[in-house]
């Protein structure tokens, strides 16, 4: 037990020196091309041809799902499904080359062209970056040049296809032509009973309204439940569908009701096990369902198959490492209670970033050591950490946070008082009501950590009523947030106000508080520690065993299991 401490502290020491290198640096080490979307490939139509002529290589990992074509080759047929399989998965510069190497391997084939116009085209996670790729207008001509080879299904699908695009080049009337292509492959679906067209149909859908299929108190959009069902029904029988798998998640992840899709995470990793974005979706439905341990596994894994398929087709210029990934895996071991990963991942998540002074989102992924710290109440270790670049104001405002929630934690109030005044005046800047579209301005996460900061300088004070107030303040913004994960706040108010009603004596209220968090936040350990204590208080005994073995599994993974919900 003796060389096991030994080796675990001296492990954390070498993560904490990283940490204050890191700080001091200011360098990215890790490659990231910033043009690339932080979760998934997107595709510019351009692929480069290996030394050999292919554009493409065998990938490995991406299971055996087949959508037969007319083509004179089985090696067209393959790098099809490939392609299919890798669109289903929003790896489209992997998608795209697999779909051209369908043409040089059959160059009469109308569907390896079908292909190239659907990888190349807006999907969910760039849904509002969008860019018409410059050699489009030449596959749309040559796809419809080759339709008179297509079956009667084929040519449907062309014609649709022709739908999502028009002449104009610089595609102003963008958001009406994914309209026009959703409402022509509805009809599609009217008239062929085939699980790839009612998912393409999904995928449509999805585009127009990315990431926003449910209100924040956890009601379906106008537009949601028809899509739910379609994926739902297609898994009923086609359960091993990569696309309704994928979607699924997609669309029910942000409900109150994640769990429905969780046995989809399990399929996706096993079943395409080399596909990066498949593999890390499963942590997707891991986060939110008190898995965190494999939702850290998994995010390694597919670290690994970035680099696996950069290494094979390097002639694509692939992401070799994602932020969102490690930003994901960061969430998932903070929330589990793993002190030095969630503090490994949130360095590597600081790494693969290059923040400027008008990016606040990557200032944010900067300062996930800190707020991986905050939440494991390593107070001397922030105080001790130095402080970001001063014309990066968003990260400035959460080390203001940071070293205010730390000064708390060591009883120096009067110093904590003047970081929170720091963090008051910085949200006057403008920047922060910058949205980074879909998801949410900085502004209101910042308002957010304010009231928790202030309200932890207030219960130090013994201001218990107005240290409550803040906080309600606090849940109330972090209610109204667009999801996201990971979650652009990943400290819920919830869990500091039920502490602090345990702290008064007041277990009934602290009961109420963490049973709303564990809607919010189903299976988090920090809130399920809080309610078996409040419970406990209360006498309140038939749940504890049910409660314990759910907070144990949560921190299943964790130097120690927390004894409060906050430090």
């Amino acid at each position: 037990m003796k060389r096991r401490k030994t080796v675990r502290i001296t492990l954390v020491a070498v993560l904490l020196t990283t940490l204050f290198v890191f700080n001091s640096a200011r360098r990215p080490v890790l490659e990231r091309n910033n043009s690339i979307v932080l979760c998934g490939s997107g595709s510019d139509g351009i692929v480069n041809p290996m030394e050999n002529g292919k554009f493409m290589v065998p990938l490995p990992g991406w299971g055996n799902y087949s959508y037969k074509i007319s083509t004179t080759t089985d090696s067209a047929q393959f790098y099809f499904d490939q392609g299919l399989t890798m669109y289903y998965s929003y790896h489209m510069k992997e998608a795209m080359a697999s779909f051209k190497e369908v043409s040089r391997q059959d160059p009469n084939c109308s569907m390896a062209w079908w292909g190239q116009a659907l990888a190349g085209g807006p999907y969910y996670n760039a849904a509002h970056t969008y860019t018409v790729p410059p050699g489009m207008p030449a596959i749309l001509t040559r796809m419809n040049e080759l339709a008179d080879r297509a079956s009667p299904k084929e040519k449907r699908l062309i014609q649709v296809m022709n739908t999502r695009y028009s002449s104009d080049p610089a595609d102003a009337n963008r958001k009406e032509l994914n309209q026009a292509y959703a409402s022509a492959t509805k009809q599609l679906v009217a008239e062929f009973d085939d699980p790839d067209i009612k998912m393409l149909y999904v995928d449509a859908i999805m585009l127009i309204h990315a990431w926003d299929f449910w209100t924040s108190d956890g009601k379906p959009k106008a537009w949601t439940q028809e899509v739910v069902d379609i994926s739902e029904n297609v898994l009923k029988k086609y359960p091993d569908h990569p696309a309704a798998l994928h979607y699924h998640i997609h669309l029910t992840e942000a409900s109150k009701n994640p769990q429905v899709a969780l046995a989809n995470a399990d399929k996706l990793k096993n079943q395409l096990p080399g596909v990066a974005h498949m593999v890390h979706m499963a942590s997707h439905e891991y986060q939110r369902n008190g898995l965190f341990a494999e939702g850290v596994i998994v995010n390694d894994k597919a670290d690994v198959n970035l680099l696996k398929y950069d290494s094979l087709a390097a002639n694509l210029g692939l992401v070799k490492h994602s932020p969102h990934y490690f930003a994901v895996q960061t969430y998932c071991a903070l929330s589990g209670g793993m002190y030095e990963t969630g503090l490994r991942d949130a360095l590597r998540c600081r790494k693969s970033v290059s923040p400027v002074a008008g990016n606040t989102y990557d200032q944010y992924l900067y300062m996930l050591p800190s707020l991986t710290l905050v939440r494991l109440g390593k107070w001397n270790e922030i105080l001790a950490s130095e402080k970001p670049a001063g014309d990066w104001g968003y990260a400035t405002l959460l080390d203001h946070f940071s070293r205010g929630m730390a000064l708390v934690g060591t009883g120096k109030i009067a110093e904590a008082q003047q970081e929170q005044q720091l963090l008051v005046d910085g949200l006057k800047d403008p920047i922060l009501e910058k949205r980074r579209i879909p998801f949410n301005a900085p502004l209101p996460v910042a308002q957010i950590a304010n009231h928790i900061l202030e309200a932890s300088i207030l219960f130090a004070d013994k201001k218990y009523e107005q240290a409550v107030v803040s906080l309600n303040k606090a849940i109330s913004l972090e209610d109204q947030l667009i999801y996201t994960e990971p979650s652009d706040w990943p400290l819920p108010a919830r869990q500091f106000l039920g502490a602090y009603w345990l702290g008064m004596k007041k277990a009934r209220e602290a009961e109420e508080v963490y049973r709303q968090d564990l809607v919010h936040h189903p299976g988090n350990g920090w809130s399920l520690v809080g309610l078996h204590k409040a419970l406990s208080l209360q006498g309140k005994s038939a749940e504890l065993p049910q409660i314990e073995a759910s907070y144990r599994s949560a921190f299943s993974k964790a130097e120690h299991i927390p004894t409060s919900s906050v430090y």
